[in-house]
């Protein structure tokens, strides 16, 4: 498996976006095109500005996440051609920089995110008692 950094970007909302080649040979001429991307988001009071969350309501959000939570998106492609692993790779980054960065990149972003990741671990926690 390959496995390394093939673009980093530092977005509007401060945060570093790793876009990573996670291609792995399946064949003796294919391969399985894999792009995967990851964003570290530090849990910090700071991050909450449209909503406002008490200090009792920071803590539990951080004992519940941790420190830190993280965006990951992946995109493969199955069964391709290895003369044309790079030419897929590289489409498959221009509609995710295209599409989603875009969206990621905005200072809301990671608020949002450690919002849901909270809402759906506490969910999933009431669910099971």
């Amino acid at each position: 498996m390959n496995n390394s950094i093939f673009k980093t970007l530092e977005l509007e909302n401060n945060h570093i976006l790793e876009i990573r080649d996670e291609s792995r040979k399946i064949g003796e001429d294919a391969y399985v095109v894999i792009m995967g991307a990851r964003m570290e988001i530090r849990v910090q009071q700071t991050l909450f500005a449209v909503k406002e969350v008490s200090d009792t309501q920071f803590a539990d959000i951080r004992q519940t996440l941790g420190d830190n939570i993280f965006y990951e998106y992946k995109s493969e492609r199955n069964m391709i051609m290895a003369k044309d692993k790079d030419q897929v790779f590289d489409a498959i980054v221009d509609t995710f920089l295209t599409n989603m960065v875009p969206y990621i990149s905005k200072p809301i972003f990671p608020e949002k995110k450690v919002l849901k990741e909270y809402r759906e671990k506490i969910e999933k926690k009431n669910l099971y008692r």
